[in-house]
Order: C-alpha cells, then structure tokens, then sequence
C-alpha cells in the first residue's frame, strides 16, 4: 500500500493499489445490490413499517394531529414527532428498513472509495488531457478556512472528507446505488437530475442575464440552469476546493462556461445589486439557522431589484405526513445530517421574508413534497 498526501491538507489521504483502469466486475456488482436493498426496502420494507405506525392506535392519533397542526409552532411540531419517532422505533418493519438505510448510506461510501481507486489510473489520465477551453474561471482559495460549524463533519457518512481525498470528488460508484432514489428525502424511482431542471423551471422570469448559485458542489445543477436559461452568465461559490476543480475540469470539457469561486456564501464577493437570479440546490439543510440567515441576507444584497431566488431542500417536518417526517427526522443522527432537524423545523418563507423579500411562496413538485421549493422576490 502507498499512500499520498494531498495539496492544501495536513491529513494523510488513503491511496489503495489500482487494480485496472476501470471499476471490477466485483466493485459493479457490490454497488448493484447495495441499489437493490435501497431500492426493495424503501419500497416494501417502508410501506409495510408505515402501514404499522399508522394502524396502531398512537400512530392514528399522532397523523391526524399532524394533517391538521401544519400551523403549529416549530416546538409543537418537534414534540410531536419525537413520539412519532419513539412509537417507531419499537416497530419491527421499521427498524428492518432503518437497519437497511443505515447498511447501504455506510457500505456504498466505502465501497465507492475502492471503486474510485480501482479508476485512478483512468481518472488521473483524463485529468491530464487537454481540452477546447469553454472560457469558464476557477478562482480557489486554498486559505479559506472551513467555518466550525462544517468542520469535522464528514456529511453523508463519507469515511473521508472530500477535501483530504483526492479522488473523493469523483463519485464513481455512488450513482449506482442513488439511481433507484429512496433516501433521506428522496423519494423511490425518483429521477434525481430531471428534478434539477424542473426546479429551475420555477423561477419566474426567463430573462435572467446573470445566474448565481450558491453551495454549487461541482457543475450538475449548473448544468441544468443551462438548459433552461442558455444565454445567461453562469457564477457558482462552493466552500470545497476540490469539488469546484473537477467541475471547471467537466465544465471545460462539456462546453460550459461557468465562473467557479470557492468562497463562503455568504461572502460571495458580488457587488451589491450585481446579479438577477440565485439558486440553491439541497444545500440550507447542511448548514445551522444562524448561518442560512446570512446566505439569505446575502443573496438579498447582491440582487438586483426584482431579481430571484429560488431554492430547493428538503420539505420540512409541516409539508410531510408524520410517518414521512420520521423519516427525515432519522437522518439527523444516523446519516451524519447534523443540521436536519432543526431545518425541517424552520420556515425558509419566514427566513427570506425578514431579510427583506416578497412574492415568497412554498410548495411540493413531487411524492412527499420533494423536492420541495421556496422561491421569493427583491422589491
């Protein structure tokens, strides 16, 4: 085994053999059923642990009391679906499909680390090929220090953080296992990236001329503001370094000029008054109260009067039945989602209308509210 230390990092990555230059029949395989568990036990498993909870005497009282408190405050609401939680916990079809949850979130993220290593070989060589430059920027910031509420939490049960990995943005197995949906707020069969689009379908306007989204990761939803708005100027600002290489590298290569800024988003660097649309895509639900009301703050700055912002993350705890809210509620603690309990409980329309928005609307596109939009206006 050699290992490597990556650049801009003071922990040391894992670096395996490489077996070939594309991922093992073996790798293949293991992800194929961990898709298969997700896919059979968020579907029978679930509705068979649902149809429990919610025929048992306290599991009728407490949906009931959900469909008709959707105006409660947010302490009503977490009582409430703390019994939820606890009259779950004791149903055996429940904890068979957490058990299941749990297995597949763990095992595909250490599996997609050896399948990634098995591709080094096939990745390093694409990394190195030129490619017809698309005129996009990638402005890094390898000083930027991580905020302490993101530090030392490796999201999604990553057993290394993608910063201290090299290859730990290239996600080679994990699209295997999330193509058949059903986890966190994901319904089953959704279609993760027909989602994207159709919430950018959602901003009002269609003509928009600078587009920036925050929290971007690397270029996927980007991609699909692309779609829907192709003249316009493309910004994206993500705290990750590394993700916002690969995604200048794919952007490039795709044809995509985007402008990428690893920076905090909520100090963007934008003028005031210099963009007429922001996006965000499953990003508030990472991050506390506090710090959203920043990003919110911020984007309200750098908006033009009249200009957008749309945003998608998971419904909260009010827009799902209670047996759904169990489950999102599960996330908080099992699949390394500190900051999800206390945003299903929040209310982005309140949020984004006390820092100064209006026309602020909230709504479901699809099964179990999701994915969930919250889209509002600068005066």
């Amino acid at each position: 085994m050699s290992e490597a230390r990556p650049e801009g990092t003071g922990i040391q990555a894992v670096r395996m053999p490489v077996a070939s230059q594309t991922m093992s029949q073996r790798s293949r395989a293991g992800l194929d059923v961990l898709g298969g568990i997700l896919k059979f036990t968020s579907v029978a498993t679930r509705e068979a642990a649902r149809q429990d909870f919610e025929s048992s005497p306290e599991g009728r009282a407490l949906t009931e009391a959900h469909a008709t408190g959707t105006a409660d405050t947010p302490e009503a609401i977490a009582e409430r679906v703390d019994k939820a939680k606890a009259l779950a916990a004791s149903l055996p079809d429940y904890r068979m499909e957490r058990f299941a949850q749990r297995y597949v979130a763990e095992e595909m993220m250490n599996r997609n680390l050896v399948a990634a290593e098995e591709m080094r070989a096939m990745h390093e060589h694409l990394d190195s090929l030129p490619v017809n430059s698309a005129g996009g920027r990638l402005a890094l910031d390898p000083e930027a220090p991580l905020p302490d509420w993101y530090e030392g939490i490796h999201f999604h049960l990553a057993p290394i953080g993608v910063g201290d990995y090299d290859l730990g943005t290239k996600g080679a197995g994990i699209g295997r296992v999330f193509r058949y949906g059903g986890f966190a707020a994901v319904p089953p069969g959704s279609n993760i990236g027909g989602q994207r689009i159709a919430v950018v379908h959602h901003f009002r306007r269609r003509d928009h001329k600078r587009i920036l989204e925050i929290g971007c990761g690397s270029v996927f939803t980007l991609l699909a503001i692309s779609k829907v708005f192709p003249e316009a100027e493309l910004i994206g600002c993500d705290l990750n370094g590394r993700g916002l290489e690969e995604g200048h590298r794919l952007a490039e290569k795709m044809g995509l000029k985007v402008d990428l800024r690893q920076c905090d988003a909520r100090r963007t660097g934008e003028a005031d008054e210099s963009v007429d649309a922001v996006f965000s895509y499953a990003v508030h639900h990472e991050a506390p109260i506090p710090v959203n009301r920043e990003m919110f703050a911020e984007a309200f700055r750098i908006l033009k009067s009249g200009g957008e912002i749309v945003i998608s993350d998971p419904p909260p705890f009010r827009a799902v039945d209670m047996f759904t809210a169990v489950l999102l509620e599960w996330d908080n603690d099992h699949r390394e989602e500190p900051y999800f309990r206390e945003t299903c409980l929040a209310n982005w329309e309140d949020e984004l209308r006390a820092a100064g928005f209006v026309e602020v609307e909230a709504y479901g596109l699809g099964a179990q509210s999701y994915p969930w939009v919250t889209r509002a206006v600068k005066p």
